[in-house]
């Protein structure tokens, strides 16, 4: 399946009136490299902290939110899903875990939405 993604976005409030504007290709570059950076420092605290300091203040609020749900979206599907692949695939199958996890996170921080 081919999905033509439009080149840009104009975010409109509840009135109709625009809010922003996102031009969506670089939000996907900026988004693939918040995820590689943030991937390659997993493990050291500080580095994750300096890749999480540098990218939110060089970008605008808004942008940042949108840029941060990106790229958790990508390194979900193109780092943690295949890292879980293969540590089932060597017989430790990680996703049990992590939907307790999950399960456990939602009863105790109420993250209906």
């Amino acid at each position: 399946m081919t999905t033509n993604t439009p080149p840009e976005a104009f975010i409109v409030g509840d009135n109709g009136l625009p809010l922003g504007h996102i031009n969506i290709d670089q939000l996907q570059a900026d988004a693939t490299l918040l995820m590689y950076e943030m991937a390659a420092a997993a493990g050291n605290d500080t580095a994750t902290d300096q890749v999480s300091i540098k990218w939110a203040s060089t970008h605008d609020p808004d942008y940042f939110g949108y840029l941060c749900a990106a790229a958790l979206s990508l390194m979900t599907r193109h780092v943690l899903a295949p890292t879980l692949d293969v540590t089932a695939q060597l017989g430790t199958d990680l996703r049990p875990g992590l939907h307790q996890a999950s399960d456990d996170a939602h009863r105790d921080l109420g993250g209906d939405i």
